[in-house]
């Protein structure tokens, strides 16, 4: 799963400004009570500089840490959120999710401040929130409420931070997302058959990206924007697969349906699969699968670390046309179940791949 840590540093920087943006708007609080302690103006100021590439992460981290000790010299709630917001704004160097963090302690400052000022400084930090850094901070995944989740109990999954940071993530999409799999049809038995590799099966490909570009137009960030990428064995040249042209498609927003699934679905595709992160369309003869993440989504490297690795390696190109082969003759109530059945093999095969790479 894609970790805070994962933003890039030019992602960092894209949302360190917003961070900082949200922190001054509640430090009065904090300046009221301590007038002469400088602390949280300082990171304030050194995430700005931070921002625009003046100073390095290393520094960042050291001044985040100097200005959450600022919270310890003042009594009222709302003025220790607003130190705290400081802080984390200073800490963006050092981990993404900090930017989500400035935000949701600056509204926890505004509401303890006066009662329902939270839901209007989250308004306020999503308005100024620009589109490149709105892109950026997608790609963190969801709190949830687990405190062990991806973004770690140093956020406060629980309680009234937790809950300022979901309301941000949400605003972050043009709606929440779905939250359960909705399988379109129902399960569907299957008999899994493995065809030699065909030289059609590239061609297909090509057919349908062109269609898929065609479709979706402008509507999904413009089609130079949309990564669409050939996966699965039939991506792999000599790799016996089931005849099933799969295809990965990135957009902007996975829960703007209208701007994408309406546009494919008019282009001829059935959808097949909703659930969280996830749809899948598919031809009606089902011979092509289409599946849509969002841009930056940690299951699109996925599936281009099995490609490229099984492209290049033989002997595990032939260990996983083996074990596919040797599921062949059962009988399988859905292909999600045939899918699954695979899943230590593909996990071996992309630790390999990924220790490669770090060769």
């Amino acid at each position: 799963m894609l970790s805070p840590q994962s933003l890039s540093e030019a992602d960092r920087r894209l949302v360190a400004s917003w961070a900082a943006d949200c922190a001054e708007r509640v430090l009065p609080l904090f300046e009221a009570e301590a007038p002469n302690d400088d602390r949280p103006r300082d990171a304030i100021a050194r995430a700005r500089a931070y921002a625009s590439g003046e100073l390095d992460t290393a520094g960042e981290i050291r001044r985040r840490f100097v200005a959450n000790r600022a919270s310890q010299v003042v009594s009222s709630p709302a003025a220790k959120a607003a130190a705290w917001s400081a802080g984390q704004a200073a800490g963006v160097a050092h981990m993404g999710a900090h930017a989500l963090g400035a935000a949701a302690y600056a509204a926890k400052a505004a509401e303890r401040h006066q009662a329902g000022a939270g839901t209007a400084e989250i308004a306020w930090q999503l308005e100024h929130l620009s589109e490149p850094a709105r892109t950026a901070l997608r790609l963190l995944p969801t709190l949830g409420t687990d405190p062990s989740g991806p973004l770690g109990s140093g956020l406060l999954a629980s309680g009234v931070l937790g809950d300022n940071i979901r309301a941000i993530q949400n605003g972050l999409r043009r709606r929440p997302d779905v939250t359960a799999l909705e399988l379109v049809g129902g399960p569907e038995p299957v008999r899994v058959e493995l065809h030699d590799a065909d030289p059609e099966w590239p061609e297909r490909y090509r057919q349908h990206r062109q269609r898929i570009i065609d479709a979706l137009g402008t509507s999904a960030g413009g089609s130079s924007a949309v990564a669409i990428e050939h996966i699965g064995s039939t991506s792999v040249p000599g790799l016996a697969a089931k005849p099933i042209v799969d295809i990965v498609v990135a957009v902007e927003d996975i829960t703007a349906e209208e701007d994408y699934l309406d546009p494919l679905l008019a282009a001829g595709y059935v959808l097949r699969v909703r659930e969280p992160r996830h749809r899948m369309v598919r031809t009606p003869e089902r011979d092509v699968h289409v599946h849509l993440y969002e841009q930056g989504a940690p299951e699109i490297d996925e599936y281009l670390l099995l490609r490229d690795h099984l492209r290049s390696d033989a002997d595990d190109r032939a260990l996983y046309e083996r074990t596919k082969r040797e599921l062949l003759g059962r009988s399988w109530d859905d292909m999600n179940d045939y899918a699954d059945a695979k899943t230590e093999v593909i996990l071996a095969i992309k630790a390999r791949a990924r220790a490669a790479l770090s060769r």
